[in-house]
């Protein structure tokens, strides 16, 4: 099993269900570059084109996937604009009509996403985890079989799955 980084936390391959040459797409639906970086200005020019080409490829299966007819796509690109892992990632959001009563609604979910995911991966590194009432936890085997469901949507460029 390959290991991998997300900023400071380590996943593994069983949570990545989308390869390209520049970008993973994680489970959570992100889209993250493979060289970690915490500011989409720190990314060279190819990895922005690779990033948002990836962001619009899973997005298209994702929104087929879940039966979605629009997508959120965003990125918090620093501290204050809410990002909470120190590594540049974009975030798809499926949206089917009347999920929320007031639309821009979903950027409050996003900030509680970015939270949780935060405390997931701390919470499988050892730190100390600020749980949410609603939170629900995840095992390994969760995250992996929901990121075996998605592999199967897209051909890769690699396979980071072969056990070495």
């Amino acid at each position: 099993m390959t290991l991998l980084k997300f900023g400071p936390h380590t996943i593994t391959s069983n949570e990545i269900f989308f390869v390209s040459k520049y970008t993973f797409g994680l489970i959570d639906v992100l889209c993250i570059t493979r060289r970690v970086v915490p500011r989409f200005t720190d990314l060279t020019e190819e990895e922005v084109k690779d990033l948002f080409l990836s962001a619009q490829t899973i997005g298209s299966a994702i929104q087929k996937q879940y039966g979605a007819s629009s997508l959120n796509i965003a990125i918090q690109d620093g501290p204050e604009a809410g990002q909470s892992v120190p590594h540049c990632h974009v975030h798809i959001l499926p949206r089917v009509r009347n999920d929320y009563n007031r639309n821009d609604d979903v950027y409050v979910d996003l900030e509680k996403h970015e939270q949780k995911l935060s405390n997931n991966l701390m919470e499988h590194t050892g730190a100390p985890v600020d749980f949410e009432a609603e939170r629900v936890v995840r095992t390994k085997l969760d995250m992996a079989a929901e990121a075996n469901v998605l592999r199967k949507l897209f051909s890769q460029s690699e396979d980071i799955w072969a056990e070495n």
